[in-house]
């Protein structure tokens, strides 16, 4: 259409009638045309979406296979108990140790030594208990407590003789105030058939002594 309007000959060659015609068949190819290329693009767009990534295609769940194990699977179980028992053991015996190392070093004191040699001697004690007296146990077992700094001496452990009379040997001494001598609360046996000697009234006494040797016990 477009070349015939442009064109005087052919304007005056043909009529408006095949101008029109032409025009017609012109503008439908044309339309024809570009709905096509359209159509195209939208294919091809189509086709750009719908292409998948190799590692997209891939699938996300790998095969599954079965798996047999040949021998015993290991234990899995916690260890939190086990430890338990290993800590509790070990805190045993440091406890059955530190209390055996106090009772040791009670032993040993010179009080102790002192209290023993005195009963001994004691003709009442005799009388209960026969001679040869000695500690009950081969590893006597101190009760009480040793503090001379606070001045405090109270204790307590078992005795036998040759009349096989098991009895407890107590002693006891305070000292009221910082400075004077130790004063004797306690001296007696007590024997477990619940008789009882007062050691107090004998003139046999035990000995508190300080680091110089001298008696701290009054009179």
């Amino acid at each position: 259409m477009s070349i015939i309007y442009r064109t005087p000959l052919l304007r005056r060659q043909f009529p408006l009638r095949i101008q029109f015609a032409v025009h017609n068949c012109i503008r439908q190819r044309s339309m024809a045309t570009k709905a096509a290329r359209e159509r195209q693009f939208h294919i091809s767009a189509h086709r750009n979406n719908d292409t998948v990534s190799p590692l997209a295609s891939e699938s996300p769940e790998k095969p599954k296979f079965k798996v047999t194990v040949d021998r015993d699977l290991p234990d899995v179980q916690s260890r939190t108990p086990r430890l338990l028992g290993y800590y509790t053991i070990f805190f045993s015996v440091m406890a059955i140790i530190s209390l055996g190392f106090f009772n040791y070093e009670r032993q040993q004191s010179p009080i102790v030594s002192s209290t023993l040699y005195s009963v001994r001697r004691s003709p009442a004690a005799r009388d209960l208990l026969g001679a040869n007296i000695r500690f009950k146990d081969a590893i006597p077992w101190i009760s009480g407590s040793l503090d001379f700094l606070h001045g405090s001496v109270d204790l307590s452990y078992k005795v036998i003789g040759s009349a096989k009379i098991p009895a407890t040997l107590h002693f006891k001494s305070i000292r009221r105030t910082k400075g004077e001598p130790f004063e004797m609360v306690a001296w007696e046996l007590i024997a477990e058939d619940g008789r009882r000697v007062d050691l107090m009234v004998e003139d046999e006494r035990p000995l508190i002594k300080d680091e110089a040797g001298d008696s701290l016990l009054g009179k």
